[in-house]
């Protein structure tokens, strides 16, 4: 419901989505579900190279995140690119791939150190388009510290992403030019629970 409500007022559903760290899609297909499916979007996961999983964050299984795919999600994955790396590769060519402001969404939920996580923001930031939103995951994860850490440094960097609710162990993000809409889009929802600061920036706690 908070997405859907968030798509009803941005009125992009012709956009793709993105999530880097899939698993075996369960967070992916709720977004994907979000589009039209005209639009690709786009899957990024190690899967099986499992030996880049250096922080031991996760264990994505192709297969699995296939079937998944074929059987839960709205699109039967018509509308996904599968992309198999490390998302801090840059052969990858991420930029190029997906395209620059083409997401309406992006989910962050790969490696969980603090280089990981600064360097997925940073590439969310580029990827998502003007009026979208970065679910970035874990955010206060006891067993994953690496990623408040990361998340911290970046939001020190002075970027065009910025904070604007958390919840569920998610932090939400959007582009500095639509902080204020999506306040205003959070506080209508019946999950809020109190305004909060971090990082000088107001959040809607959910």
């Amino acid at each position: 419901d908070v997405f859907s409500d968030i798509v009803r007022e941005i009125g992009e559903p012709d956009r793709g989505v993105a999530e880097i760290g899939v698993h075996h899609g369960k967070f992916f297909m709720l977004l994907n579900s979000l589009t039209t499916g005209k639009s690709p979007s786009y899957a990024i996961d190690i899967f099986e190279q499992q030996s880049l999983n250096i922080d031991y964050s996760g264990s994505g299984n192709l297969k699995k995140f296939q079937n998944n795919l074929k059987k839960f999600d709205r699109h039967k994955g018509a509308n996904v690119k599968i992309i198999s790396g490390d998302s801090t590769d840059t052969s990858l060519n991420l930029r190029d791939v997906i395209g620059l402001g083409t997401l309406s969404f992006m989910s962050v939920d790969g490696g969980h150190t603090a280089e990981h996580t600064i360097s997925d923001l940073v590439l969310a930031q580029d990827l998502i388009s003007n009026s979208g939103l970065v679910i970035l995951d874990d955010v206060l994860n006891a067993h994953w510290l690496g990623v408040i850490e990361g998340a911290c440094i970046y939001l020190q960097s002075y970027p065009c992403l910025v904070p604007v609710a958390i919840g569920d162990n998610k932090l939400f993000l959007a582009k500095l030019s639509f902080r204020n809409f999506y306040l205003e889009v959070f506080r209508r929802m019946s999950l809020v629970t109190k305004e909060v600061e971090f990082f000088g920036h107001r959040l809607i706690a959910l």
